[in-house]
């Protein structure tokens, strides 16, 4: 599985960085609950006030996430990819 970054300045000028972004195609079944995930995930870490410069979305994927869904999205398209 690929993965992507995101780099951008928070709402204080702060460099903020997103890492762990898993790349997926539209025709994948979780694309648009992902791409809603992340675009809460990015709001929240914009007005964030806590000045931590580097978040991993997968790890806040498996904190919002079920077990089933997290493991289906990481760990058997990795299997399918080899």
């Amino acid at each position: 599985m690929m993965f992507k970054c995101l780099e951008f300045k928070d709402c204080f000028g702060h460099k903020v960085t997103i890492s762990e972004i898993p790349v997926l195609l539209p025709s994948d079944p979780n694309f648009f609950m992902l791409t809603v995930r992340l675009e809460v995930f990015v709001k929240r870490v914009f007005d964030n006030k806590d000045h931590k410069e580097n978040y991993s979305f997968k790890h806040y994927l498996a904190s919002v996430l079920k077990r089933p869904v997290y493991h289906k999205i990481f760990y058997e398209n990795l299997l399918n990819n080899a």
